[in-house]
């Protein structure tokens, strides 16, 4: 099987969320990782707030973390070096990936000994099979532009990147025309666990 690596959303230098990866593969173009169901991440325990109680509240002391289960079969994460995105698609119980495509915003994913770092941006795309698209969580981004986590610049930024996925959509660049069954996982693996420095400050 791959190897395991630590894909990290990363928050004021502290880990937001540390999830146990297989690393499917690594060239100097593409990322493509496989995170299976019953894997168990970590996240942050620092005050939460936002429409739904979720983002963390901006200059907050880090606390510690809580463990999830990632459920399902697993989300695969396709990320080309440089794109401020990465796109997700999850695998159904028939060995077949979900009809639609989900684009994350987030800082293009930085290198580090044990994996990936980057840094979510809280706006995602959400792409159906007919490839007609919708934002996803425009009040999260709005609340988190009010308490002072992102500023102005930070909120173009956002968007440009946004706006910029959409035309590689449109486009049907890669990964939308991609073979995505190329990056099926073995149907027998186990379940991944965390490296060590998955908790390391940034």
């Amino acid at each position: 099987m791959a190897e395991v690596v630590n894909l990290r959303w990363m928050h004021e230098g502290h880990v937001e969320s540390a999830h146990p990866v297989y690393l499917l593969a690594d060239t100097a173009e593409t990322i493509t990782t496989f995170e299976p169901g019953g894997s168990i991440a970590m996240h942050s325990s620092r005050p939460k707030g936002g429409p739904r109680g979720r983002n963390l509240l901006p200059g907050t002391p880090h606390t510690g973390f809580e463990p999830g289960t990632w459920t399902g079969e697993g989300v695969l994460r396709v990320h080309r070096s440089g794109q401020p995105w990465s796109t997700w698609r999850w695998l159904s119980a028939g060995r077949t990936w979900s009809e639609y495509w989900y684009v994350n915003l987030e800082e293009p994913w930085l290198r580090t000994q044990s994996g990936f770092d980057t840094e979510d941006w809280i706006l995602d795309v959400l792409i159906a099979g007919d490839l007609s698209w919708r934002y996803k969580d425009e009040d999260e981004l709005a609340w988190a532009t009010a308490s002072g986590r992102f500023d102005e610049g930070m909120i173009e930024r956002i968007w440009s990147a946004a706006h910029e996925s959409i035309a590689v959509l449109e486009a049907r660049e890669w990964p939308f025309g991609a073979d995505w069954d190329a990056w099926l996982p073995p149907e027998r693996r186990s379940v991944p666990a965390l490296q060590s420095g998955w908790d390391a400050a940034r």
